[in-house]
């Protein structure tokens, strides 16, 4: 039984997929049974409805070089679902990207189809997004710097070259001329 006078505590437990959970809600009702406007954590209606308002789930997605830490463009990247379906596929460029409106609770495979020239692919990353829209740390395998997942790309092996100057028939190696 809801009792005037009282404060109360809404809290959403399950959010609608693609959504985060919002935080908790107080509320007093006064006198007449209506919601004290003065002792309340969220909106109100003119006709005295609380606002309970979710935020669809975000995750920031950065490419960066693994050594400079600097934005690379021109990667093909996708995240895909448990099942490999594509849910979201862009093209890296000097920003971060933000992908909106994944599932909390879900394991996605962050995937990097092809690199940008003379770097090789990373490795996939795995995450789950937490009920309230974060990024699960325990279940990721990349870095997470200030909540924006890092897929680091090393630049590809130099091909190197040793020449040397030998003596014929005997193997020696000749010092340089």
């Amino acid at each position: 039984k809801v009792e005037a006078g009282k404060t109360y505590t809404l809290r959403e437990t399950v959010a609608p997929d693609g959504y985060a959970i919002t935080t908790d809600t107080t509320f007093t009702l006064d006198a007449d049974g209506k919601i004290d406007t003065t002792k309340t954590t969220t909106k109100i209606s003119a006709d005295g409805v609380l606002h309970v308002e979710d935020a669809k789930t975000s995750v920031s997605i950065s490419k960066v070089d693994i050594n400079t830490k600097e934005e690379l463009e021109g990667a093909l990247i996708q995240i895909l679902d448990a099942d490999g379906k594509v849910v979201a596929e862009w093209t890296s460029t000097k920003e971060v990207h933000k992908v909106e409106g994944l599932k909390t609770g879900v394991k996605y495979t962050l995937h990097e189809k092809a690199a940008p020239e003379n770097y090789d692919v990373a490795e996939d990353t795995i995450f789950v997004l937490k009920a309230d829209g974060t990024i699960d740390t325990e279940k990721t395998t990349s870095t997470i710097s200030g909540g924006v997942l890092l897929i680091k790309d090393k630049p590809e092996d130099a091909l190197i070259i040793k020449i040397s100057k030998v003596e014929a028939g005997a193997g020696t190696e000749l010092a340089d001329l």
